[in-house]
């Protein structure tokens, strides 16, 4: 089976992560920059409902990070999660492993 490796982190830590990542034989990535908050950094906000005030709200506070994402073989999963763990050891991250029980792939050519 494979896996959608999810490695979020901070911008700082980009480096760190992707050596880590190809080091542990990723063969291919992509990135995505978001903004994010840890259920600490909200501790005590209270959001008003209407989405002006929400979107300002995290921009105002959220810290830009990345998510750093690769489709893995199961197998490989706990090498390359400890890769990352010990390259990532002190800072801020998460992983999340999601199964994934089918990939399509198209070329546009032969639908």
């Amino acid at each position: 089976m494979k896996v959608h490796l999810r490695v979020f982190v901070e911008i700082k830590n980009l480096g760190k992560a992707m050596n880590a990542l190809t080091d542990a034989g990723i063969t291919g990535f992509y990135i995505l920059e978001y903004k994010g908050m840890s259920p600490q950094d909200w501790k005590g906000f209270s959001i008003k409902e209407d989405p002006e005030s929400a979107i300002k709200m995290i921009k105002d506070h959220a810290k830009n990070a990345l998510l750093i994402c690769s489709v893995v073989d199961e197998e490989k999963v706990d090498e390359i999660v400890k890769m990352v763990r010990d390259a990532l050891m002190g800072e801020k991250y998460t992983i999340l492993e999601v199964p994934i029980r089918r990939i399509i792939i198209s070329d546009g050519k032969n639908e």
